[in-house]
């Protein structure tokens, strides 16, 4: 028995890994981009939601909280800039497991 006799034998088994690898590639692609940060253009926050969303990362698509967030002393510095107020050096509370 070939291999090509092998998979067309076995299409579902075939099907199936092969849908597994594919789904796994791309959630890594999509949970390996970057958050989007205070000045990251809003194409890229759109299709960092999207790609998230299409990879069931629902976590990180709808996620709106700056504080979770790398970047939370940038988007503390400004907003702070915006309202016209000096920056500040900001902590970040440990977060509860």
């Amino acid at each position: 028995m070939t291999f090509v006799q092998f998979l067309s034998q076995h299409q579902i088994v075939v099907t199936a890994i092969l849908t597994w690898a594919a789904n796994s590639g791309f959630t890594i692609f999509a949970t390996s981009l970057p958050a989007p940060t205070a000045q990251s253009s809003t194409s890229y926050q759109f299709w960092f939601k999207l790609l998230n969303n299409l990879a069931a990362n629902l976590s990180r698509a709808k996620n709106t909280a700056v504080e979770s967030s790398p970047n939370f002393q940038d988007a503390v510095n400004l907003h702070l800039a915006q309202q016209g107020q000096n920056k500040v050096v900001v902590t970040i509370p440990e977060t509860k497991p």
